[in-house]
């Protein structure tokens, strides 16, 4: 069963979540919309850049006609931070208890593997079902002959290194489930955190009183990187000794979302609104990528885990010789009638 606490934080659920960034996004176009406006650093550099556009090759000294300053505050209030609250939107998603059902689940088809087999071959701790592998070996003691030695052998004994092996590979499956879902945890954090430090390296700009150099110098993101090992069923599991997993465990060893001085740090303020929205951009783009690169760590775990075991499954399939996965087919299969009445599987005397 799943053995670590990664109930989403109630701030970044939901319709709690959602609220927040489009409330939190629209307060930042204002600001945004405000301070390049009244700011006059911000104001000059935005007025200057737009007449450099709209008059490429000439001299930048020539005086601004006050219809053109009039039409660029226009601009500044309806068009050039449209993009502020759609480009939070995105993200909205994804979810990281719309991972739950599947952890769930798969915590629960754990559970069923739960057990080990003793020296004697007893089930120890097993769920109910499993514990048919002993009445297997019980019933099978009253008879004898090579059909049931070969079944013993070849089908009973190797089903018991099987069924552990297959509970840790779904232990594994299971971590790189929740690994997932720690990323998008940590990433709705990292929007949020965000859209606060920008609001305010927005609002420290008012008409100079502080410059970047002075004001909130930091804005920081949740690292969303997951700790991983390699070699998962290093003994006799063939493919599987290469195959990377995500430590769930050592990875929240210091807290679901990394404390400050394990974030990212990216530069937020900036003497002018326009170089605040820039790094805003610059920081939603960072954070995409780490939120890939951490994604990509959980999808190759998987693919790891799913080549690991098609290899050696089909090893089995294709030799019949049990493995790690799967057991070889026993002699009483295919037994023919007359096999079993000269005396290859019968009751024992």
């Amino acid at each position: 069963m799943a053995d670590t606490d990664l109930t989403t934080p109630a701030d970044l659920a939901g319709q709690t979540y959602e609220t927040a960034v489009r409330e939190k996004a629209l307060k930042l176009k204002q600001e945004l919309i405000r301070q390049t406006i009244q700011d006059s650093t911000s104001w000059t550099r935005a007025v200057n850049d737009r007449w450099a556009n709209d008059h490429p090759g000439e001299w930048d000294g020539v005086p601004i006609p006050p219809e053109e300053t009039e039409r660029y505050r226009e601009q500044v209030r309806t068009e050039d931070y449209e993009w502020v609250v759609p480009s939070f939107e995105r993200f909205l998603e994804p979810d990281p208890d719309a991972l739950n059902p599947i952890i769930a689940s798969l915590a629960s088809i754990e559970g069923m593997l739960e057990g080990r087999a003793n020296a004697d071959g007893t089930w120890v701790g097993a769920a109910a079902a499993l514990g048919r592998i002993n009445d297997v070996r019980t019933e099978l003691a009253f008879w004898q002959g090579s059909f049931k030695d070969n079944f013993i052998d070849r089908f009973v004994t190797p089903l018991e290194a099987v069924v552990p092996n297959q509970r840790e590979l779904i232990r594994y499956s299971r971590n790189a489930v929740e690994g997932a879902k720690i990323i998008h945890i940590r990433f709705r954090r990292s929007v949020l955190t965000m859209l606060d430090n920008g609001i305010k390296a927005t609002q420290q700009l008012s008409n100079s009183a502080c410059t970047g150099a002075d004001a909130l110098k930091w804005g920081s993101i949740a690292l969303c990187a997951l700790g991983t090992v390699g070699g998962a069923l290093t003994a006799g599991a063939g493919v599987l000794v290469t195959a990377v997993v995500i430590d769930v465990a050592g990875t929240i060893g210091g807290g679901l979302v990394p404390p400050d001085r394990e974030q990212t740090k990216l530069d937020l303020a900036a003497d002018t609104a326009t170089e605040v929205a820039a790094n805003i951009l610059n920081a939603q783009s960072v954070l995409g990528n780490d939120t890939f690169r951490a994604e990509e760590d959980v999808a190759k775990s998987l693919r790891d885990l799913n080549r690991g075991l098609a290899a050696e499954r089909l090893k089995t399939l294709s030799s019949n010789t049990s493995g790690p996965f799967g057991v070889a087919t026993p002699a009483l299969a295919d037994a023919r009638a007359d096999q079993i009445i000269a005396g290859a599987f019968r009751p024992r005397r």
